[in-house]
């Protein structure tokens, strides 16, 4: 080889007096080159071990690494074939500070939130050792046909009367809960009700306007858990609630519908999805008779869904629909006296405190004999009771 020529030339010169024949030279020089090789040998196989522990400890960033160890490749590592570029699922920056208009998910406050929204529903109860008041205002339009018969002329003549109510409804419910899982219920309301009738009368038309006040029916139940979520069983929970005929019948020649001992007996049912929760529950109302007067039964069906949108804000929404059954006058059935009646409601519940919570929703009827619209407004209060203390020290 000419190199090799070239170096053994240049020793023999270098040592002049030294008497080195050629292959004593080129023996030197080759062994110099064996040892070269093993060094670059030895560091390649550090180098291997290196990149191997890297891989291992960090296989997500595999081609990063070969993209620093060959630029050329940089766009193709970074970007692999068939990959879409990463998209970030949150509005952070790279210095971890939170983007405009960006929020952490706090878990636990969706649920609180979420779990506030059932309990005011009836599909939750309250643990043992908490109690909840809960204010209320409802506001609820009704427009209805009547039939009258009016005297003309000596003629009876068939007309349709329009009624026309504005009933608003406020007060307060209380829930305590209980030992084994159960809960007590009461309910105290306070009627107002205008009522608007105008009656056709031959070619003139006549109004009337009266309005009625009244403390309503009180409530008083208590709801068992009967069943635990597991697998496709839902949460069971039964409920039973009397009436008291603490209400009036009519006031002002307004019809208050209270008065009347009654019974109701419901099931709900609630499986949950986090952050989706779905309910159903089954109402069948019995009224006493009173004066010979029994209004019918009730059968009350409703199905919803409640989402923990926000980590404080629920949204829901749900289908009512109620059946009543014919009225009773002295044992008599009134012809046309039942009705079915449903609702589709939507609703919006956030928290506003630690204890305070803040509940709107509204429904539009579905049918003729249903009220044209509602709209209730609820701020529950939760707080501990005094004989929870008493119980842990014992």
């Amino acid at each position: 080889m000419v190199g090799t020529g070239m170096i053994i030339s240049s020793c023999a010169s270098i040592q002049g007096p030294e008497n080195v024949t050629d292959t004593t030279l080129a023996n030197r020089l080759m062994q110099k080159l064996d040892e070269r090789d093993k060094i670059i040998g030895d560091l390649q196989h550090r180098v291997q071990q290196l990149e191997s522990t890297a891989q291992a400890s960090k296989p997500a960033n595999t081609a990063v690494t070969k993209a620093q160890t060959n630029p050329s490749e940089k766009i193709a590592a970074t970007q692999p074939l068939n990959q879409p570029p990463a998209q970030k699922n949150t509005a952070t920056t790279q210095q971890g500070k939170a983007a405009p208009g960006s929020f952490e998910v706090d878990e636990d406050a969706a649920q609180r939130a979420l779990e506030r929204t059932l309990v005011q529903t009836g599909a939750l109860l309250l643990p043992f050792g908490q109690a909840e008041i809960q204010p209320f205002a409802t506001y609820l339009r009704r427009e209805a046909k009547q039939p009258l018969l009016l005297a003309t002329n000596n003629n009876l003549q068939v007309a349709n009367a329009s009624i026309r109510n504005n009933e608003f409804d406020m007060g307060a419910n209380l829930l305590v809960g209980l030992p084994f899982e159960s809960q007590a219920e009461f309910r105290i309301p306070y009627q107002i009700i205008n009522q608007s009738s105008v009656i056709p009368a031959g070619v003139n038309s006549q109004e009337t306007s009266n309005t009625g006040k009244s403390l309503g029916d009180i409530n008083i139940g208590l709801a068992k858990t009967l069943v635990h979520e597991s697998g496709w069983i839902p949460d069971l929970i039964a409920r039973l609630t009397w009436t008291a005929p603490t209400g009036t019948t009519t006031d002002n020649n307004v019809a208050m519908n209270g008065g009347f001992n009654g019974f109701n007996a419901s099931m709900t049912a609630l499986k949950r999805q986090d952050p989706l929760a779905f309910t159903g529950r089954v109402d069948y109302h019995k009224t006493l008779k009173k004066n010979g007067v029994e209004p019918g039964d009730q059968l009350s069906l409703s199905v919803g869904a409640t989402l923990a949108a926000s980590p404080q804000t629920s949204l829901s929404v749900g289908l009512q629909q109620t059946y009543a059954f014919e009225t009773k006058i002295n044992n008599i059935n009134v012809q046309g006296s039942d009705t079915v009646s449903s609702f589709f409601t939507v609703g919006a519940a956030s928290t506003i405190g630690r204890s305070l919570f803040f509940s709107a929703s509204g429904g539009i009827g579905l049918t003729d004999s249903s009220p044209a619209y509602f709209l209730n407004i609820t701020i529950p209060f939760r707080f501990d009771i005094p004989f929870k203390s008493a119980a842990n020290k014992s």
